[in-house]
């Protein structure tokens, strides 16, 4: 069931970072923007107060809309105002949102172990003041918007824009969704299945487990607070290149070592080297595409949701066809390192093209 859950979350991500993109260009973020918060608010609110599994699937879906769906917004704020800045701009959301996504699961295992089990609280209550949060953001949104946006509130259900939008997609675009798909399958395979190997080889609690993935997360947090401080200093391309191939190499060192001790180690640089790819890549659609942000940022990041989502799945599915997850998860440095080798060769061809040009 857990896995139809994070089915129905990747789903509804995929599905929020496409509506968000074409809405916040129609509507303009200070509307869109109100859009997320509120499919937010309803999908905590429906899990807090969920009946059935089809309720808790709803609930799912509409939280990966609401929680993508502000990523979008962000995205093309700091692309029309931040230009400069873009880099460490991007290191600092991510960078807290990887915070977040730390704290949060172990104060809700907190909360499930001591006032749910032990003290006999409501197992519904983080979920109800999670949607606190989602509704005083709301009601923080400056109320005035801009003359631009309210003429361009008017909305027709039609398919249309969609259309067109697909036939006037770049190259650019896609090769920057290419590099998304990438990353989500090496950077999520990563997280789900090396504890795992580990877990085969040696007899690891799941504790142990988990620390793995957190250690992972950690390595995440400080590589994009140092991006915060350090960021602006590389092209966008070649700061892929160089986080994703020394990703790829700790990766590999990870997948080689037979001891926990380095093998925590070597998880933990690969995740500090893996936080630039993620903040040049939005970088990079920020830079291109700073006319049209709301609907290249929608389309790349459901591009890499849809990678994060299919990577892992497949790496399971060569696990189980070749009966080990020895193979399968040599998947993870080599995907990785096609990334790192995307980033340097378009970032070299494309200056050759200006030479050549000029």
């Amino acid at each position: 069931m857990q896995g139809q859950v994070n089915l129905f979350y990747f789903m509804g991500a995929i599905l929020g970072n496409v509506l968000a993109g074409f809405l916040t260009t129609r509507i303009g973020a200070g509307l869109s923007v109100r859009v997320g918060l509120v499919l937010g608010s309803l999908g905590c609110l429906m899990l807090a107060f969920s009946q059935n599994f089809f309720m808790v699937q709803t609930s799912a879906a509409l939280m990966g809309m609401g929680s993508v769906w502000l990523m979008i917004i962000f995205g093309t704020l700091t692309a029309e105002h931040f230009q400069g800045t873009r880099q460490r701009i991007f290191a600092a959301l991510l960078g807290t949102m990887a915070i977040g996504g730390t704290l949060a699961p172990l104060a809700l295992g907190a909360y499930i172990s001591n006032a749910w089990m032990e003290w006999k609280w409501p197992w519904w209550i983080p979920y109800i003041i999670l949607t606190g949060f989602y509704l005083l953001t709301l009601l923080n949104v400056p109320l005035a918007l801009k003359k631009s946006e309210k003429s361009r509130v008017k909305l027709k259900i039609t398919m249309k824009p969609l259309l067109q939008f697909l036939k006037s997609l770049k190259l650019t675009l896609w090769l920057i969704g290419l590099a998304s798909i990438l990353h989500g399958i090496g950077q999520m395979g990563a997280v789900v299945w090396l504890g795992r190997l580990y877990a085969g080889r040696l007899p690891l609690s799941e504790t142990q487990v988990a620390w793995m993935i957190s250690v992972n997360t950690m390595g995440f947090i400080m590589g994009r607070v140092v991006w915060t401080f350090f960021g602006g200093r590389l092209p966008d391309r070649i700061l892929l290149a160089f986080s994703a191939g020394l990703g790829s190499i700790f990766y590999t060192f990870t997948i080689f070592s037979d001891n926990y001790l380095f093998g925590l180690i070597f998880i933990f640089v690969a995740g500090m080297a893996m936080s630039g790819d993620a903040i040049s890549l939005q970088s990079f659609t920020a830079l291109r595409f700073r006319q049209s942000a709301a609907k290249a940022f929608g389309f790349t990041q459901a591009l890499g949701y849809l990678g994060a989502g299919a990577g892992p799945m497949l790496m399971g599915y060569v696990g189980e066809r070749s009966g080990s997850l020895e193979e399968s998860v040599w998947m993870i440095p080599l995907t990785i390192a096609s990334l790192s080798v995307l980033g340097l060769s378009w970032h070299f061809l494309d200056r050759s093209k200006k030479v050549l040009d000029s």
